[in-house]
């Protein structure tokens, strides 16, 4: 008999102004892709639905309460070792003020999703081209 494989399902909140821009945040001080520019984010816990834990995560490290998540992509991922499902999710409204928590970012940044930074997280080139077409889902290998 085989055994079932758990992978981490992570969550992910672009907010994303009126303008189009969205907010990303550099890595710092995680010892995960620090230095890396990326979307708020982490690991679904147990009771959770996804919404719920995308919601949480974002308000965790950017101090921003999301008020309209709607879902954007389903990437699965293998990368080396580790494997998983990332969930993202986009907000266009949400309450508070963005703002790096600095146990995990060094600075924020808004830009345009076909403008994104060098070192910006593998997968979300990915992201803005799903975006901008009716595609959800692509699976991710790195």
């Amino acid at each position: 008999m085989s055994s079932r494989a758990a992978f981490p399902c992570v969550v992910h909140v672009l907010l994303q102004d009126a303008t189009g821009q969205v907010c990303l945040f550099r890595r710092a001080g995680t010892g995960f892709m620090d230095g890396w520019w990326g979307p708020p984010g982490g690991h679904l816990e147990a009771g959770e639905s996804v919404a719920q834990a995308a919601a949480r995560e974002c308000a965790e490290e950017t101090g921003v309460h999301p008020e309209d998540l709607e879902p954007v992509a389903v990437l699965p991922y293998r990368s080396g070792r580790h494997q998983g499902v990332n969930f993202v999710f986009i907000a266009h409204t949400w309450a508070g003020e963005p703002t790096p928590q600095p146990e995990m970012f060094d600075a924020m940044h808004w830009v345009r999703p076909q403008d994104l930074p060098e070192r910006s997280v593998p997968w979300l080139a990915d992201v803005m081209e799903l975006m901008g077409s009716d595609q959800w889902f692509r699976e991710l290998r790195y």
